[in-house]
């Protein structure tokens, strides 16, 4: 794609949308380390149906816990804020900052 092209249907986020989903990936980021590896595949999986796929996802192989981490932190870089917003709820530790960052 140049820099002069279009994309269709993509809406740019304001300062204060940015804000939140940086925030929102940190959170994730760090709680998902604290999950057990049940919840840490399910989020994961969550990601994985956020992507922009064709058809249904590949189901997931068979990983360790490290390897859960990595591919949870290698598709944060890529999530959208309403993906953000269900996978803080997914992994929320309950705090009241969480919450916070939730509401916006």
């Amino acid at each position: 794609m140049h820099s002069g092209e279009k994309l269709e249907g993509v809406r740019r986020l304001s300062g204060s949308e940015v804000r939140r989903l940086l925030e929102l990936r940190e959170l994730i980021k760090v709680e998902s380390f604290r999950l057990s590896s049940a919840r840490q595949r399910r989020l994961l999986e969550l990601l994985e149906r956020s992507r922009p796929w064709k058809d249904d996802p590949p189901p997931l192989p068979e990983m360790s816990r490290g390897e859960l981490v990595r591919a949870i932190r290698w598709r944060l870089g890529t999530i959208s804020l309403a993906t953000a917003i269900a996978a803080a709820q997914l992994v929320q530790p309950r705090r009241r900052k969480t919450q916070r960052i939730l509401r916006g």
